[in-house]
């Protein structure tokens, strides 16, 4: 499936003339007391609350959401009111709620929001809640309401959550409602542009660790459907990974000049149809690729060149579970 573009949006911060109701309650803490109140570095407030670092950041600094103290070094010390507040938060925004708006409330209205959300459901699967609503947005070709929902969870949830738990089963979903004739290709493609264009956006945000090791990807010729490799991909990123990534539908020889070229030592491919082609492409890659590759084959189709792959020495990968755990080796 081909998609068309946009890109992540985030609100932006700005300050009223007025005080808002963060801010009148931090005015009654003093700096020695917000100190003495300070106990959690950044690492323990993102298990306890759920969200990223990234999220933390944004959410204190742009937002105003928090207000941290500060150690006699300079860190960051969130106190248990800071760490109850983003938990509030993050209720608020899965309740449909933009944080620019929830991190004006004062903490009486976020416990007035999260009582109506436990009156509303018990513990609703929250990722559930994100692929309807975006899938409702399609439905009714609202593309600025389906691309919030994707803005919001990503604020919300970690990469790799945001992969597995949401895009991806999105993705299916798009493929089964079209084949049944529910989504019509116009649907397709407002869908495809705003994932991939969201999975883009997210690249920037994982630079490779310092002694990354290399991961090519791509899809061989005639094999167009790119959004496995490009799943793939954004996993590996943020699991440290140096990434080259080329894309859908490209020749045996230039994937082998890219690996050769980027001295990576592994490759992933991913092939979503069966056909002689690419039974041919794999076949003319694995005679241009150096001897020591590594090479990982996953998609919907790909059992069915099994025993080329195993012939080969190249190895099989099931599904994004089975991928994140050798990129975690």
């Amino acid at each position: 499936m081909d998609m068309g573009q946009t890109f992540l949006r985030l609100p932006r911060f700005y300050i009223d003339e007025t005080t808002t109701g963060v801010e009148n309650e931090a005015m009654q803490r003093d700096g020695d007391s917000k100190e003495a109140e300070g106990k959690y570095r950044i690492g323990m407030v993102t298990r306890l609350t759920g969200l990223s670092t990234d999220v933390v950041r944004v959410w204190e600094r742009r937002y105003g959401a928090i207000r941290p103290a500060r150690s006699d070094g300079g860190t960051r010390l969130y106190s248990e009111a800071d760490v109850t507040r983003l938990r509030k938060l993050r209720q608020a925004v899965e309740r449909g709620y933009g944080i620019g708006q929830a991190a004006k409330l004062a903490d009486a209205e976020l416990d007035q929001i999260a009582s109506e959300a436990e009156k509303a459901a018990g513990s609703p699967d929250v990722y559930a809640i994100v692929r309807e609503r975006f899938l409702d947005a399609v439905q009714r070709m609202d593309v600025v309401g389906a691309d919030l929902e994707l803005s919001r969870a990503a604020t919300l949830f970690p990469a790799q959550v945001l992969t597995m738990s949401i895009v991806a089963p999105i993705l299916d979903e798009v493929g089964e409602r079209w084949a049944h004739q529910e989504f019509g290709v116009a649907h397709e493609h407002i869908a495809s542009g705003l994932l991939r264009n969201l999975l883009s956006s997210l690249f920037r945000l994982y630079p490779p660790s310092e002694q990354a090791e290399t991961l090519v990807l791509a899809t061989p010729a005639t094999e167009r459907h790119e959004f496995g490799v490009l799943l793939a991909a954004l996993l590996a990123a943020t699991r440290g990974w140096r990434v080259v990534y080329l894309g859908a539908d490209l020749p045996a020889a230039d994937i082998g000049f890219a690996v050769r070229l980027s001295s990576a030592r592994y490759l992933a491919l991913s092939v979503a149809t069966h056909s002689p082609q690419i039974q041919e492409e794999l076949e003319a890659l694995s005679a241009v690729l150096p001897d020591s590759t590594r090479v990982w084959v996953g998609g919907v189709e790909a059992v069915k060149y099994r025993q080329f792959i195993e012939r080969a020495g190249w190895s099989l990968v099931r599904d994004l579970e089975h991928l994140d755990d050798r990129l975690r080796r």
